[in-house]
C-alpha cells in the first residue's frame, strides 16, 4: 500500500513540476508580451485618445468662456477648466491598466503559479492542510488579476460604444468659429463698446445681450456634455475595474467555498481538536 501511495505521490510531484517549468518558460513569455493584448492595447489607446481629445476640448471651452465680455460665465469657465483634474485620473489609470496588463501575466505565471506547485509538493509529503489551502488560493488569486484587466476592457468597451454619442458630443465645441473669433475681438478690442461688438457677429443675431445669452447657454451645455462623458470615462476606467475584481472574488468564494481574505485558523483549529 505504501508503494502505491509513493508512486502516486512520484507521479502527482512530476505533474507540479511540469507545471511549473511550463508556466515559467513558455506561458509567462507570452502573457508579459504586449503582442497577445494587441486588441486590448488597442481599445486602451482609442480611450486615451478619446480622452486626449476631451481635455483639448475643454482646455478650448474655457478658454471661450473666460474671454466672453460677461462675468456671467466665469464659474462655468472655471467649472470647465477642473475638469481637466478628472481627466487626468483618467489618463493615469489608463497607463496603469496598460502596466498591469502584462506584469499581472508575469507575475502570476513567472512566480505565483510555481510557487503554487511548489507547495502542491510539500503537500503532498506533509499533508498540512494550511499548505495546501495556500497553494490554491495563490493560483487562484494569480489567474484572477491575470484576468481582470481584460475582461474589465471588454466591458467597458461595451458600456462606451453604448455612450458613443455623448462621448463624441464632448470632443466638438458648441461655439461657432465666428462667435470665438468675436469674443476674442470683443476681450482685446474693449475701446469699440456694445456697438463694435454687435458689428462683429456677422450671422444677424440682433443685440449683444442676446449674443452674451446665448453664448452662455452653449457653455452650460458644453459643460454638461464634458460631465456626463468624464463620468462615462470615470465609470468605465476606474470603478469597472474594480466591479470585475470583486465579482471574481465573489464568484470563487461561491464555486469553492473559499476565504481569499485569510485563513479559517479558528476552524481548523476546532477540527484538530475534534480529530484528538
Amino acid at each position: 500500500m505504501n508503494k502505491i501511495i509513493n508512486g502516486k505521490q512520484i507521479i502527482a510531484t512530476i505533474v507540479f513540476i511540469i507545471v511549473a517549468l511550463t508556466s515559467i518558460f513558455i506561458i509567462s513569455p507570452k502573457a508579459s508580451s504586449t503582442d497577445s493584448y494587441k486588441s486590448t492595447i488597442e481599445s486602451l489607446d482609442n480611450k486615451k485618445m478619446n480622452v486626449m481629445e476631451i481635455t483639448a476640448a475643454t482646455a478650448g471651452a474655457s478658454a471661450i468662456l473666460a474671454v466672453i465680455p460677461s462675468d456671467a460665465t466665469t464659474p462655468i469657465a472655471n467649472q470647465v477648466a477642473k475638469l481637466s483634474t478628472y481627466l487626468l485620473i483618467v489618463i493615469a489609470t489608463i497607463f496603469f491598466e496598460k502596466i498591469l496588463l502584462t506584469l499581472t501575466g508575469y507575475v502570476t505565471f513567472n512566480f505565483l503559479i510555481p510557487i503554487a506547485c511548489v507547495l502542491a509538493v510539500i503537500y503532498l509529503f506533509s499533508k498540512f492542510d494550511i499548505v495546501k489551502r495556500l497553494a490554491i488560493k495563490l493560483s487562484v488569486f494569480g489567474l484572477i488579476i491575470f484576468m481582470v484587466v481584460p475582461i474589465s476592457v471588454k466591458v467597458s468597451d461595451l458600456i462606451e460604444n453604448t455612450y458613443k454619442d455623448t462621448i463624441d458630443s464632448a470632443k466638438t465645441t458648441e461655439f461657432t468659429e465666428e462667435e470665438i473669433q468675436s469674443a476674442e475681438n470683443t476681450n482685446e478690442s474693449t475701446s469699440e463698446g456694445w456697438n463694435g461688438l454687435v458689428s462683429k457677429f456677422k450671422d444677424g443675431i440682433a443685440n449683444i445681450e442676446n449674443n452674451v445669452s446665448n453664448l452662455i447657454k452653449k457653455g452650460e451645455k458644453t459643460l454638461s456634455n464634458f460631465i456626463d462623458a468624464i463620468a462615462i470615462l470615470l465609470i468605465t476606467s476606474c470603478v469597472i475595474p474594480i466591479l470585475v475584481l470583486i465579482f471574481f472574488v465573489w464568484l470563487v468564494k461561491m464555486i469553492f467555498g473559499l476565504n481569499l481574505q485569510y485563513p479559517e485558523f479558528g476552524k481548523i483549529k476546532s477540527n484538530n481538536e475534534k480529530n484528538q
